[in-house]
């Protein structure tokens, strides 16, 4: 199977954010009281959130823009390269002499935990300017990073001013990644179709669960659900724990983790969750609770190997909800809202594992039941 196997024809996923420069070195322990400390080996590699988003997306079979500022300096031409090769587009990124963010990571070789330490040096953003400059027909979804709220909002308005009036399958679907600084951006989620927010965001506000975040953050929006206006879907990753996700209903469900036998490398795993609801929802269109399961597979599918081309060889099709989990149409009542939410929480915990790392790994699932495949379910609401 090539990396290039699922490639999709629909419209393409646009990524807007930046991309930046990781050196990632592997050490015995980690010491900062020592002078001095061996390394085990270490690689410079491409990185951002909305790159990383790129290239996992790609990897999956999705069409993929990245829009953002890149730098022309000689020393990373590596980055251009390299989005060049996995077939990423950039034709409308805007360019720059600047060195691009730095960051290096510092993993310890048996417990895997890492330690970033990150250079915020000032870098330009994209602008609404460059953003309006884009012909917004050839995109069926676009994902920010929560950086920048007023060119952000101001890129927003235009997808929202450009989905008036149209049809639903021709509208562009928005999510908005949350992984710092949450109340600079608080007054962006409503704005969206579907929200990110990261366990360390949830930890820093007092949520302690995904159930917490999930009605923590539609409490933030200022209309009560009764009234009939924009919500997005809210999808929480949790960790070794699964993830939770809401719907705008008011639906909340919870996804087991897939275990992995070993922990290998844990850079970008929750951008490879991000980038893997995205293609369930968006490529293959499945349903939020779907997704989301399908977003645990691909995180830790990434956890068993070193960098992201093993996702090249996940078998993707072999990755749906077990039949107890599976969703199907909207509840129609409070009773089987209840019963849907239960089933969740019931395999929350349950263990999935993958085989060990290597071209033929295989996703462990249950077997499908009797008289072949479930049908395909219909595509999820924005």
């Amino acid at each position: 199977m090539t990396q290039w196997w699922s490639l999709s024809v629909m419209k393409a996923v646009l990524c807007v954010g930046c991309t930046e420069v990781d050196y990632v070195t592997t050490v015995e322990n980690v010491d900062f009281q020592s002078d001095r400390s061996r390394t085990q080996n270490g690689i410079l590699q491409r990185s951002g959130r909305s790159s990383n988003v790129s290239t996992a997306l790609r990897l999956l079979g999705a069409n993929v823009e990245l829009f953002g500022v890149l730098s022309r300096n000689p020393t990373y031409r590596m980055i251009l390269d390299d989005l060049e090769q996995r077939g990423i587009d950039i034709g409308h990124c805007t360019f720059t002499d600047e060195s691009p963010p730095f960051s290096t990571i510092v993993q310890e070789r048996w417990t895997r935990r890492c330690t970033v330490f990150y250079c915020d040096k000032p870098f330009p953003y994209v602008t609404a300017e460059d953003f309006r400059k884009l012909d917004l027909d050839q995109y069926g979804w676009v994902n920010f990073e929560a950086r920048s709220p007023r060119e952000t909002c101001d890129m927003i308005r235009l997808i929202l001013d450009h989905n008036n009036g149209r049809e639903e399958e021709d509208r562009i679907v928005v999510s908005l990644q949350i992984y710092n600084a949450f109340e600079t951006v608080v007054d962006l989620i409503g704005m969206c179709d579907y929200v990110f927010v990261t366990k360390y965001i949830a930890e820093t506000r007092g949520w302690m669960s995904p159930l917490e975040v999930c009605e923590g953050v539609h409490q933030l929006l200022r209309m009560p659900r009764d009234i009939r206006i924009r919500r997005p879907c809210v999808i929480v990753p949790w960790s070794s724990l699964g993830a939770g996700c809401m719907t705008t209903e008011g639906q909340y469900f919870e996804l087991p983790a897939h275990k992995t036998k070993k922990i290998i490398d844990r850079v970008g795993d929750s951008d490879c969750f991000t980038a893997g609801f995205i293609y369930a929802a968006f490529v293959r269109q499945r349903r939020l609770a779907d997704a989301v399961y399908f977003a645990n597979a691909v995180a830790s599918f990434k956890l068993a190997h070193v960098g992201f081309d093993c996702l090249g060889h996940l078998p993707i099709d072999t990755v749906k909800l077990p039949v107890k989990m599976k969703v199907g149409s909207e509840a129609s009542s409070d009773e089987e809202d209840d019963d849907q939410q239960n089933s969740c929480r019931k395999h929350l915990l349950r263990p999935f594992e993958f085989q060990e790392a290597g071209k033929d790994s295989a996703v462990t699932v249950e077997p499908e039941p009797e008289g072949g495949p479930l049908p395909a379910e219909p595509a999820p609401a924005s």
